[in-house]
C-alpha cells in the first residue's frame, strides 16, 4: 500500500449534508466538523469537512468541546449520595403524611367524643335492634361520633352478633373499645316486659295496664299520672311546650292526654314512670311528622287542635268512617255550631254511652261538646296513626256535599248513618234507637 493511500486510510472524513464519518475502525459518528481555530471546515462542494491524522481528535480539541470531564473525589461521593438522601428525604415525607392522615381519622371518627366528659347517659337498646340501629341511638345520644365508623369497627372486630339488648351506662368520655365491651357484655340480664297500649286509651287506661303487667306499683302508678300534669318535666317536647303555653291549659285532666302514642313496647320490670312517658312521647314525635305539621298550617289548625279532633275521631267511629266523621266535625265547626261528640261526654263521665241524659249533658266542663262550639279544650284520648290523619285529611265529598250528622247504627256493630240535614238525621235516629238500648 503507498504511502497516499495509508494517509488516506488513517484519516477520518466528516461530511455535513451527507453527513457521515469514515473511521479505521469502520464506525460512523455524526458531529460538528470544525478546524484547528473552532470554525467548521468546508468543502468546495459545500460540505463541510475536518480530518484527523491518525483517526484521533486532538486533546486540546476534546477538552473544548467538553468531552473530557475532571471527576474529583467530592464529585463522586455526592453521585452516590444524591439518590439515598433523595430517598431518605421521600420516605420521611411519606411517614409525615402518613401520621398526620392518622391522626385525624383518630381525633375525627374513632377518639372519644368528649374525653374529658363526666356526664353518664342511660341509653336503652332494644331487644332485636340492628348494628344500624345501635349506631344511630349512640350516635344520636352523642357516645359516638360517626355511625358508619362505628359499624366497620364492630364488624371488624366480630362483634355484631354479640351485642345483647339491654339498659347501659354510658359516657363520651368511651372508646369504641370501651363501648362494644359494655354492650358484649350485656346489663345482667334484668326482665323485659312488653305492653301493648291501643289506639283510644286515655292516660288512666294506659296507668292502669302498666301496673296490671307488674312495672308500676301503686305509689309509681300515681306518680305516672301526676307527671301527666307536670308543666315542666316533659317541656323540652315542642308540642308539649306548646300544649302548656295554651290559654286555660290548667283546666286540662291530663296535660299530656292525645300525646302518649298508643304502640307495643317493651320496658324492663323496674322501668320508671318518668323513662316510661318519655318513650311514649318521643314515639309520638317521630309519628307527628314535618308535613303533618305543614298540613295542620294549611287548615289553620296547631297540633294540639289536630290531636284533639283526632281523639275525637278516634272514639266516634271505627278506621273505615273515619275521614267522614272528620268532615262532618269540620263542617260544623264552619257554620260555628256545638260539635254534640258523645266522644267528649264520655270523658266528662267517664262512661261509653249510646245516649246521655239531660243533665249529663249540662255538667259544665271544659270538654262538653253539647254546651260549648268548637272544638274542646283538649285531646280526650290517645289516638292512632289513621285518626290523626283523618283529622288532617277530612272526606272530600263530605265536606263539598255538606254533611253536618251522624249516629250509630246497630248496637256491636259501629257502623254510622250520616245525614246532610237534621231532618234525615232525626230519621236515622227513630231507624235506630231501639238498637241502642
Amino acid at each position: 500500500m503507498s504511502k497516499e493511500k495509508e494517509s488516506q486510510s488513517n484519516e477520518i472524513h466528516i461530511e455535513f449534508a451527507g453527513i457521515r464519518e469514515e473511521a479505521k475502525s469502520g464506525e460512523t459518528k455524526a458531529f460538528d466538523a470544525v478546524d484547528s481555530d473552532g470554525s467548521p471546515v468546508s468543502k468546495g462542494d459545500g460540505k463541510s469537512q475536518v480530518s484527523y491524522q491518525n483517526g484521533k481528535e486532538p486533546l486540546e480539541r476534546c477538552e473544548e468541546r467538553g468531552a473530557i470531564k475532571n471527576y474529583t473525589a467530592l464529585s463522586v461521593l455526592w453521585k452516590v449520595l444524591r439518590p439515598l438522601l433523595i430517598f431518605a428525604v421521600s420516605a420521611g415525607l411519606i411517614v409525615y403524611l402518613c401520621f398526620t392522615a392518622y391522626n385525624y381519622v383518630e381525633e375525627t371518627y374513632f377518639a372519644p367524643v368528649d374525653a374529658d366528659s363526666t356526664i353518664s347517659k342511660t341509653i336503652e337498646i332494644k331487644s332485636g335492634s340492628s348494628l344500624s340501629t345501635i349506631a344511630t341511638t349512640l350516635h344520636d345520644n352523642g357516645i359516638i361520633r360517626n355511625k358508619l365508623v362505628f359499624q366497620l369497627f364492630v364488624d371488624l372486630n366480630d362483634m355484631a352478633s354479640f351485642l345483647i339488648a339491654g339498659k347501659y351506662d354510658f359516657s363520651p368520655n368511651m372508646t369504641m373499645t370501651e363501648i362494644i365491651d359494655i354492650l358484649g357484655a350485656g346489663d345482667g340480664g334484668k326482665q323485659i316486659i312488653k305492653v301493648t297500649f291501643t289506639e283510644g286509651m286515655t292516660v288512666e287506661n294506659i296507668a292502669d295496664a302498666i301496673e296490671n303487667k307488674g312495672i308500676f306499683d301503686a305509689d309509681q302508678k300515681q306518680e305516672f299520672l301526676d307527671l301527666c300534669n307536670d308543666t315542666s318535666a316533659f317541656s323540652d317536647f315542642r308540642f308539649i311546650k306548646a300544649v302548656v303555653s295554651r290559654p286555660n291549659s290548667a283546666q286540662r285532666k291530663y296535660l299530656l292526654e292525645g300525646y302518649l302514642f298508643p304502640d307495643t313496647y317493651e320496658f324492663y320490670i323496674d322501668e320508671t314512670p318518668s323513662n316510661i312517658i318519655d318513650r311514649l312521647l318521643s314515639r309520638f314525635d317521630s309519628i307527628f311528622t314535618l308535613s303533618y305539621e305543614d298540613r295542620a298550617s294549611e287548615l289553620g289548625l296547631s297540633i294540639d287542635e289536630i290531636m284533639t279532633l283526632a281523639s275525637m275521631i278516634e272514639w266516634e267511629a271505627l278506621p273505615n268512617d273515619y275521614g267522614k266523621v272528620s268532615a262532618v266535625f269540620y263542617n260544623r265547626i264552619s257554620n260555628e255550631m256545638t260539635l254534640d261528640s258523645c266522644a267528649t261526654m264520655r270523658y266528662v263521665t267517664g262512661e261509653k254511652k249510646f245516649v246521655y241524659s239531660s243533665i249529663e249533658l249540662e255538667i259544665d266542663s271544659p270538654y262538653n261538646t253539647y254546651m260549648y262550639t268548637g272544638l274542646p279544650i283538649g285531646p280526650v284520648a290517645n289516638p292512632g296513626q289513621k285518626a290523626i290523619e283523618a283529622a288532617l285529611s277530612p272526606h272530600e265529598e263530605y265536606i263539598t256535599d255538606g254533611y253536618l250528622y251522624f249516629c250509630n247504627k246497630e248496637a256491636g256493630t259501629d257502623d254510622l248513618a250520616f245525614a246532610r240535614t237534621l231532618e234525615e238525621h232525626n230519621a236515622n235516629v227513630e231507624m235506630y234507637k231501639e238498637f241502642w238500648q
